[in-house]
């Protein structure tokens, strides 16, 4: 048997390049062609409540609140069920349950009784599938790879994610432009069939799942345990294994701290910098290109730096690059210095996020895995809702710009809870052990 957090397979004849790595190759198409999909979606949805259902403000936001409520609600459970039964199968259940979802939008505005509660149900029985199915997709690449090609594997799915969220929206609001948001959304209903069909010819390899038993601990028992201490287990490893807590923790300040800014930067800048809403698109388009080549250099850059300088690093980029546009000038200079603060910004912050989401994925026991995942979206879904309400009070009481600067000047949080870590002293991913209370062999927690 494999040690904990390894891979259970571990292919010896791996190819030299993961690009020639057949299951790799089909996992990357389906999940990069997926995120394409749904980022036109996120386009076409709303576009859809306000020119044909004539929602108001309210109800749009409303979609969206739709759209994030299961992480709150069943993302506990979900990771409970992906570490219970085997990932590629539940993957494709929900990939085709998200089809039928959203194939139903343009089903029924060709039928002509598309309603806002439709609309409704279908995000949130989307937002459902798709928590099930990120809580298996964590697990994937440890059982696709062996833990020396994880951090590889890793930069290049996020490579996937970085194409996805660049090209999807544009594509978004042509097909929108051309065809009609309703079927515009069509092309996400064939993306999650497509996404099915790349599992389903995929020949991963999982090992066996306990029927009933100690999953943690590999003892079987005949009652089995319950459900909700299932759901305890990815808690309690989050809290008391040190480099998970510190992600888990780092995580939620960063991920409130970024949706206050994300809520003040639009408004700001087209009211205070008077920037239109064009410059604003697409300064934020030429931001995303960093997350792209973030995660094309990711495994050279935690190679050379270490691990701990490559995620202490990029998290203390995030306050002063932040900053920038609220100390930007307005006009054709801001712009450009906003674009070029940002796409650094992303392009450290994917390279960070590649060495965090490996050293969770070798510190945690593979069959905790989904539970340690939802573990982490619970907690940061739920800061994302406070973040803006923070940040929209204090604009209130205090202004945009001081508002917006010090959500911004406080990232620096992020980077003072990883650097008070084990992560300064972790040098390479190999230094990283699995269990609920070793963080690492060179660090002194």
């Amino acid at each position: 048997a494999s040690p904990p957090g390894t891979s259970p397979q571990s292919p010896p004849h791996l190819p030299a390049s993961l690009w020639r790595h057949r299951d790799f190759v089909l996992y990357w198409v389906g999940q990069t062609v997926d995120q394409f999909g749904s980022q036109v979606s996120w386009l076409a949805v709303p576009l859809l409540a306000i020119s044909l259902l004539h929602a108001s403000s309210f109800q749009v936001a409303a979609l969206s609140a739709a759209s994030s409520l299961p992480v709150l609600l069943v993302g506990l459970p979900a990771g409970a069920v992906a570490d219970r039964v085997r990932r590629r199968p539940l993957m494709i259940v929900c990939a085709l349950g998200c089809a039928a979802a959203m194939g139903s939008i343009p089903l029924a505005d060709g039928v002509g009784h598309l309603t806002l509660a439709q609309l409704y149900a279908v995000v949130f029985v989307v937002g459902a599938l798709a928590v099930a199915f990120d809580a298996a997709a964590g697990a994937v690449p440890p059982l696709l790879v062996d833990n020396d090609r994880l951090v590889d594997a890793n930069g290049k799915l996020n490579v996937a994610r970085g194409l996805a969220e660049l090209a999807g929206p544009s594509a978004g609001g042509v097909l929108v432009g051309v065809v009609g948001a309703a079927r515009a959304v069509t092309v996400d209903a064939f993306s999650y069939v497509f996404s099915a069909a790349t599992l389903a010819l995929m020949r991963l390899r999982e090992p066996r799942r306990m029927e009933a038993g100690d999953r943690s601990s590999g003892r079987e028992t005949d009652s089995g345990r319950r459900f909700r201490d299932e759901i305890a287990d990815g808690v309690r490893i989050v809290v008391r294994q040190p480099l998970l807590r510190t992600i888990a923790v780092a995580g939620g300040v960063t991920t409130f701290l970024l949706a206050g800014v994300s809520s003040l930067w639009l408004l700001y800048v087209i009211k205070t910098l008077h920037w239109s809403v064009r410059a604003a698109g697409l300064v934020y388009g030429l931001s995303l290109i960093g997350g792209v080549a973030g995660g094309v250099v990711a495994r050279r850059v935690i190679e050379r730096a270490g691990v701990g300088r490559a995620v202490i690093g990029g998290s203390l980029l995030s306050a002063p690059l932040e900053a920038v546009t609220p100390l930007a000038p307005s006009g054709p200079a801001g712009q450009w210095l906003v674009a070029a603060a940002f796409t650094v910004l992303t392009c450290a912050g994917m390279i960070a996020q590649t060495a965090t989401t490996t050293v969770r994925q070798l510190a945690c026991p593979l069959d905790l895995l989904g539970r340690v995942g939802a573990t982490n979206r619970f907690l940061t879904q739920g800061l994302r809702f406070l973040g803006p309400l923070g940040a929209g009070a204090l604009a209130t009481w205090w202004g945009l710009r001081p508002a917006l600067l010090l959500f911004a000047t406080l990232t620096v949080l992020q980077a003072a809870i990883y650097a008070l870590s084990p992560f300064r002293s972790l040098r390479t991913l190999a230094d990283v052990r699995p269990g609920p209370d070793v963080a690492c062999k060179n660090s002194d927690a």
